[in-house]
């Protein structure tokens, strides 16, 4: 079965836009990513408490908040990093410990990847990129497909696993 995000993300595959240097991450530069995902993906323009931006892009019920990171002293700009991260709110079903085994059995099965629970007991799944001397929008986006496709593992593997 394809979804709506994979099948935008194929039809993206390939096209000019896709070799587009990414020298930078910010909010325009990540909807420019974002944007042959089409339907597939509400995005919105957030501030954390502190008020720096980030990016919230939605795939159904996927939440996915993007942060810029390793950005220069007064030049936010020019962030080097992209720090992807879903979380879930805290399952009430599930053990506390029993959860944070099953993120850290996670985190040994996809080592590119960090899976953990919060202090608050949220269940949450982060990746981290770059874009140190340009990296090409469509590999980008394919990194953003490989996380929608692991934060779904992890909802499916860790938060909500099948009853046993």
């Amino acid at each position: 079965m394809t979804t709506g995000w994979a099948h935008a993300q194929g039809a993206a595959a390939g096209n000019a836009d896709d070799r587009v240097e990414v020298n930078a991450f910010t909010p325009a530069s990540v909807r420019e990513i974002l944007a042959p995902f089409g339907a597939a993906v509400t995005i919105a323009d957030r501030q954390t408490p502190e008020g720096r931006p980030f990016v919230e892009a939605s795939f159904g019920q996927l939440k996915i908040n993007m942060f810029f990171t390793a950005c220069p002293p007064n030049e936010p700009n020019q962030c080097q990093g992209l720090y992807l991260l879903s979380f879930w709110p805290k399952p009430a079903e599930r053990n506390p410990q029993n959860l944070a085994q099953a993120a850290g059995d996670f985190n040994r099965m996809y080592e590119f990847s960090k899976a953990g629970i919060s202090v608050a007991g949220e269940p949450f799944v982060a990746r981290y990129l770059i874009s140190d001397f340009g990296v090409k929008r469509g590999t980008l986006r394919r990194e953003v497909t490989n996380f929608v496709v692991l934060a779904q593992r992890f909802n499916q593997e860790v938060v909500s696993p099948p009853v046993q």
